[in-house]
């Protein structure tokens, strides 16, 4: 980066909109809504058996995205996020693998989440050390593109770890930062609310993004 570059984020802050944006939200309550059984080798193993599967994604403007969220994007790209720092395997689009993914979460759970088994997106995504998912919030574009005709009336973004708190990994939902989290705890991210997580740890980060219709 040159001098001149520095000098000219730093006078013309084009965060600033962003900044306004996300603090005119109210306030998010970020506790466990219910814990999962997890067996963690076994998603794992998962990563392993179906790589070739995995989207290797980073941050950059994207064809599904709304135009606000684009706006994102395209700030945290001038801002220094990019392949460097953003990339992750992730899983669930591609192929049988979210199928595949809700087998392995299995009855009991998604009966524990109150959710409608057809219409569950699962997004298994693997962090390593030194990257991270920007400051953003979701629009359920990948869900509309893998489930064009459901009714998203009652749609809800879940989260939640696949392994047990480590080191170095975060995630924020609203003004909350969760760390010494357990695996399987639960957490709710409404549409439309900033979250973002961060792998500054020294081992991969594995954790579910889970959209679905919830019955509650």
């Amino acid at each position: 980066m040159l001098k001149t570059e520095y000098q000219h984020l730093v006078e013309n802050k084009p965060w600033r909109e962003t900044e306004k944006h996300f603090n005119s939200l109210p306030k998010a309550e970020v506790t466990p809504i219910t814990n999962l059984d997890i067996n963690t080798e076994q998603w794992i193993d998962f990563t392993v058996e179906h790589f070739d599967q995995a989207q290797q994604k980073w941050e950059e403007p994207k064809s599904h995205y709304t135009d606000k969220s684009n706006e994102l994007a395209e700030l945290n790209n001038r801002l220094g996020r990019n392949k460097h720092n953003t990339f992750e395997l992730n899983y669930g689009m591609n192929g049988d693998t979210n199928t595949i993914l809700k087998e392995m979460l299995g009855t009991d759970n998604i009966r524990k989440l109150g959710a409608d088994a057809d219409s569950i997106l699962m997004r298994l995504i693997v962090k390593f050390p030194g990257h991270g998912v920007a400051w953003h919030y979701d629009d359920a574009g990948s869900y509309r593109k893998k489930f064009p005709e459901a009714d998203t009336s009652k749609l809800k973004r879940l989260w939640f770890s696949l392994d047990e708190w480590k080191d170095g990994h975060a995630m924020q939902i609203s003004k909350t930062v969760l760390t010494n989290y357990n695996k399987g705890d639960v957490y709710h991210i409404p549409f439309g609310m900033g979250h973002a997580s961060s792998n500054f740890g020294y081992c991969p980060q594995y954790t579910i993004s889970f959209t679905g219709i919830i019955n509650d």
